[in-house]
């Protein structure tokens, strides 16, 4: 999935200390006029979500709903949530479902940083998405036993913590600066083939592995993980 947002948002917090409170972020995402605002419960459905989100946390997570339901709220802050504050989404015809955290324009960087907002998206049970694709800055998120093929992580101080107690994703992608991962398995069905790079990559993992090469094996290694990026963190936990 391509798109354009952010830019400028993830560039003012790796320069966080030259930023001040009056710094304009400019964010940025193709054709806005196609986005809807605020929390919706979906008559389409849903192949893939696609996420663009800051200084809040997501949850994507089941639901026994035949729909899909996305909800933010404001975690702390004093900022009114207005319209232009308000998150945007819209459903393109393959059925990728696309949030925005706010409006299309300027903002104050110290208007973004001191609000937080958090989103939730529920996905019907029985639903198996393509792809889950996060882009943040100082953004927490949960992905709560929803299955995807793909998963796919980048930005600013991103921590992921992805719940599989059955299957693993065909393939998982992380990327960026000082993020992490914690992907909570079960040894049954933890397959892995973990490849990290970048500058300063981590990795523990409770579960038993096997080098081969560059490469980190658990299992089968069916689930493929790339890591690249700076001050990348990867944990794999046992779920119990």
């Amino acid at each position: 999935m391509k798109r354009i947002a952010f830019v400028m948002a993830v560039m003012a917090s790796v320069l966080f200390a030259a930023c001040g409170e009056n710094t304009k972020i400019d964010i940025k995402y193709e054709h806005p006029e196609r986005y809807s605002v605020g929390d919706a419960t979906l008559s389409q459905p849903v192949s893939s979500i696609s996420v663009d989100w800051l200084f809040g946390n997501v949850d994507i997570v089941y639901s026994d709903d035949s729909a899909v339901r996305i909800h933010e709220e404001i975690q702390e802050g004093f900022l009114p949530l207005t319209d232009s504050l308000q998150m945007r989404y819209y459903v393109d015809e393959e059925g990728e479902l696309e949030i925005q955290y706010c409006g299309h324009g300027k903002y104050r960087y110290g208007d973004l940083k001191n609000i937080r907002k958090h989103l939730v998206v529920e996905v019907p049970r029985s639903t198996v998405l393509d792809d889950i694709d996060i882009e943040g800055v100082e953004t927490g998120v949960t992905v709560e036993r929803v299955l995807s093929r793909e998963v796919t992580i980048d930005g600013v101080k991103v921590n992921v913590n992805a719940v599989y107690p059955d299957n693993l994703p065909n393939e998982i992608d992380i990327d960026g600066v000082q993020c992490l991962l914690a992907l909570h398995v079960v040894p049954e069905t933890a397959g892995l083939t973990i490849e990290m790079s970048g500058i300063k990559p981590w990795l523990t993992c409770d579960l038993p592995s096997h080098k081969e090469g560059e490469k980190t094996i658990v299992g089968d290694g069916r689930c493929k993980v790339d890591a690249d990026g700076v001050g990348i963190k990867l944990s794999i936990r046992e779920l119990k």
